[in-house]
């Protein structure tokens, strides 16, 4: 078939949680000024770079949705159709949604090594809800199978239920054989696991890597989905910046 594909994938502008240094998951938290603000730079960058998307994907969180409306509103192409599903939901955090992240680590007698393995090793596993999950609501009444909601994940069970979604929806679909350019805007760890699929990062490697709110980046391949350059942000400063932020979370207070 030949040619050159192109994904933008980025992690929704900062959310209100995101200020407040709490562990976010499924509970529907909603962007934050600031979070607005980086979405319409978001979308100024998508706009620069000359990319133009053909289908948005998102969460069902709002702060995925609405970072999605206001790149789509930027770049004139709000009519575009958009997919929202529970694959792409933030990685669920247990019984650490809504917990303070610097409260959790004072908790855990301030040992970062058990604080980071919760947050980023790919098999760190939050303590798990219990049955009744105030973050499950009519939003995934259509899901006919309960029991593959999560009560809590580790990265690789993230991955266990967004690979085979992307891998047959997004890119053999609808990039590769429908030869469009896909804007997903979705969440930290499944920003996280895509570039662990598609960059074939090792389960020990993906646990040094962090993703900022709020900056595009693009992944370019070939018909097989192989990468034919790195990936890279489109604003590799600002990136930068927002990675450090987001390595530092819950080591220190945050905001008051």
């Amino acid at each position: 078939m030949g040619g050159v594909f192109k994904l933008i994938i980025l992690r929704h502008g900062e959310s209100q949680w995101n200020h407040e240094n709490k562990f976010c998951g499924w509970i529907d938290i909603p962007l934050s000024e600031k979070g607005k603000q980086e979405a319409r730079y978001a979308g100024e960058l998508i706009q620069r770079a000359g990319l133009s998307p053909d289908i948005l994907y998102t969460s069902k969180l709002q702060r995925s949705i609405e970072t999605g409306f206001i790149i789509l509103k930027v770049l004139n192409r709000s009519w575009l159709d958009h997919i929202k599903t529970w694959r792409l939901n933030e990685r669920h955090y247990g019984k650490l949604q809504g917990r303070d992240k610097h409260q959790v680590f004072m908790e855990l007698g301030q040992n970062k090594e058990k604080f980071q393995y919760i947050r980023r090793n790919f098999r760190g596993l939050p303590p798990l809800v219990d049955f009744k999950d105030p973050s499950i609501d009519e939003k995934y009444l259509d899901i006919l199978n309960k029991q593959i909601l999560p009560k809590g994940e580790s990265l690789a069970m993230v991955m266990d239920r967004l690979i085979p979604f992307f891998k047959y929806e997004i890119l053999d679909n609808q990039m590769i054989q429908l030869n469009k350019t896909v804007l997903i805007v979705t969440h930290g760890s499944v920003v996280r696991s895509l570039i662990k699929y598609l960059n074939k990062v090792s389960d020990d490697d993906i646990s040094k890597i962090n993703v900022p709110t709020g900056v595009p980046l693009v992944f370019e391949m070939d018909d097989h989905g192989d990468l034919i350059k790195p990936y890279y942000y489109l604003d590799k400063e600002k990136a930068e910046e927002g990675i450090e932020k987001v390595k530092n979370e819950g080591l220190a207070k945050g905001p008051l």
